[in-house]
């Protein structure tokens, strides 16, 4: 009975002492490292570069050149808060393909991308911003059965997101172009085709409009730009959370 007895206190101390431990490792606080929310992953992708100079603004400088300017202030602006992790598509004047640069997003991780573009035609009166979407190319076909329902689902989900990301940058472009919007547009664009994440395509103005080539070529309007979009990013995500 005796040695029953000290077996029945081992064992009562014993959940005890595990009771115990298990609360301190519960409440032990976390290291800096595991304290730290997880980044957000944004690709920006500057239109253009290489031989594929895009619109012309002035004798030197292109679209191209533009784009890439925007994208790295964008860039700056969105790394400043630490919960950001913003990847270029490419970070210098040379060639790309859209099938580079989609190989690229989606091997990124990344929770959105914005490609960047300058606008030109429809003669000098032209002018303001626009935010293309990626529409459906096609119906899913009545014979994919389930996996195409689910396919379809998901390409709504970020149909949606995308409309809501364009919706958003709209009206913070509003800043720096004060009643120019053109609205959004849903129309085939090469680098947003089939990407399972928010994406949207910006023409930040007209590079045959005096009034917008004036903002764009300006170092001054290409950071507003860039905080324009950069306070679209912040407020998507923050919605997402």
């Amino acid at each position: 009975m005796v040695e029953v007895g000290i077996k029945m206190r081992a064992m009562k101390y014993g959940s005890i002492f595990f009771l115990v431990l298990l609360q301190l490792i519960l409440s032990w606080p976390l290291s800096a490292a595991e304290r730290l929310p997880v980044k957000n992953i944004v690709v920006i992708d500057p239109g253009h570069g290489g031989d594929d100079k895009g619109v012309k603004l002035s004798d030197d400088q292109f679209e191209k050149h533009i784009t890439l300017k925007i994208a790295q202030a964008l860039q700056k602006e969105l790394q400043t808060g630490g919960n950001t992790t913003v990847q270029l598509t490419r970070t210098d004047d040379r060639d790309m393909t859209v099938e580079e640069r989609i190989k690229l997003v989606r091997s990124s991780g990344a929770r959105m991308l914005i490609s960047i573009h300058v606008n030109a035609g429809f003669g000098k009166k032209a002018t303001g911003y626009e935010v293309y979407f990626p529409g459906f190319n096609s119906a899913p076909a009545g014979n994919e059965g389930a996996p195409g329902i689910i396919k379809d689902m998901e390409g709504n989900k970020y149909l949606n997101e995308s409309v809501a990301l364009a919706q958003i940058i709209m009206r913070n472009l509003q800043n720096v172009f004060p009643r120019k919007e053109r609205g959004l547009r849903n129309a085939p664009v090469p680098v947003l085709d089939g990407l399972t994440l928010p994406a949207v395509a910006v023409e930040i103005g007209f590079a045959t409009n005096l009034e917008d080539k004036k903002v764009i070529n300006d170092e001054k309007g290409q950071k507003a730009v860039a905080l324009a979009l950069g306070k679209s990013v912040r407020e998507f995500l923050s919605r997402r959370h």
